[in-house]
């Protein structure tokens, strides 16, 4: 069975889905509803199952679907390890038989490849981390045994060193590279 883990800033829930080809959008008569973003089109992106494995179309809609950070522009093949944006939603697709579970040595890896691919510092990703569970700064300062002073001075050379100026732009760049 197909589960999509639907990521909606910092609310998560994991939609089951049964059928070989699921229509994503803001309609109702979709299979995937995302609601409430205007970015979203009514049918913006199609996912269907063929002798391949899961392949992902994006409908002409307005604000494209991108997989990985990459505009989808015609039929891609999706998978686990794959994150789709569709406006400000961000799904992962899993079925019955994937690992949920990591090893301490494979986080850790996963951390030391974010440094390397970001150039970002142990800490920023800790911060980073945080942006995209939600929390606020200040939340985040008490998290981290540190000022809301540092956490805006941690911020600032997070967002020149990715690029990234609004807080949902970090989010997007924190689950493309893998540090949600």
């Amino acid at each position: 069975m197909l589960r999509l883990d639907v990521h909606d800033g910092p609310q998560r829930r994991t939609v089951e889905l049964d059928t070989d080809q699921i229509r994503i959008g803001r309609d109702p008569e979709c299979e995937l509803v995302l609601p409430g973003d205007t970015t979203v089109s009514r049918v913006h992106a199609m996912l269907r199952l063929d002798a391949r494995g899961w392949v992902l179309s994006d409908w002409d809609s307005r604000n494209g679907t991108f997989v990985n950070g990459k505009a989808v522009s015609e039929p891609q093949l999706v998978g686990p390890a794959d994150r789709v944006l569709i406006g400000q939603f961000v799904l992962v697709l899993r079925s019955d038989d994937d690992e949920l579970l990591e090893t301490a040595d494979a986080a850790g890896a996963t951390e030391r490849r974010a440094q390397l691919d970001t150039g970002l510092s142990a800490r920023e990703l800790e911060v980073l981390r945080l942006v995209a569970a939600g929390d606020s700064d200040q939340q985040i300062a008490d998290a981290l045994f540190i000022s809301v002073k540092t956490v805006h001075s941690h911020l600032d050379r997070i967002r020149d060193k990715t690029g990234c100026r609004r807080r949902q732009q970090l989010l997007r760049f924190a689950i493309d590279n893998g540090i949600s």
